[in-house]
């Protein structure tokens, strides 16, 4: 029995070893964000993901400048929402589910441009049961949703600033 169960941990072994060799021969690579064809950015207005979007930014080797005529690209985020609603209710009237939203408009400008683009939205959405009998899980679970949103947000922003290309000169 004894001579069985080393002889499976060792094919288990092998086979895991096997499979990262695979993986690494295949050029497997874990998925990185999209470069930002932009050197320096300026960001105006305040939202909750503006810590998160700076550090990303500067992550990706894009300079945060304060003054907007220092920048190649203006972002300005416009209007941050955070909203939940009543998705479903029990045969008495008792709230079951809510449907949370978060919302970031922004606009970008080149700096040699005039004009502004149009306003873009970029928004995250979750559903959550609910009962009153959990009622601390439940704060901590819309938290996490919360969090999550404004984390697909803020990607969402950042792949979309990657779409955006630098201007002929």
């Amino acid at each position: 029995m004894l001579l069985i169960l080393k002889h499976k941990s060792l094919t288990v072994w092998l086979s895991m070893l096997a499979l990262s060799v695979m993986l690494t021969a295949c050029g497997f690579h874990l998925r990185q964000p999209s470069p930002i064809a932009f050197k320096t950015i300026h960001i105006k207005g305040t939202t909750q993901i503006n810590k998160a979007l700076q550090t990303a930014l500067t992550e990706q080797g894009v300079k945060v400048v304060a003054d907007p005529q220092d920048a190649e690209l203006q972002l300005e985020l416009l209007k941050e929402e955070n909203e939940q609603r009543i998705l479903s209710l029990s045969g008495a009237g008792v709230v079951r589910e809510y449907e949370l939203y978060y919302r970031v408009q922004y606009r970008t400008k080149m700096t040699e441009e005039a004009v502004w683009t149009l306003p873009l939205i970029m928004e995250g959405r979750r559903d959550y049961t609910y009962n009153d009998a959990n009622l601390l899980a439940k704060q901590a679970e819309q938290k996490l949703l919360t969090d999550s949103m404004q984390t697909d947000v803020l990607n969402g922003i950042l792949r979309r600033l990657s779409a955006l290309k630098k201007a002929p000169q």
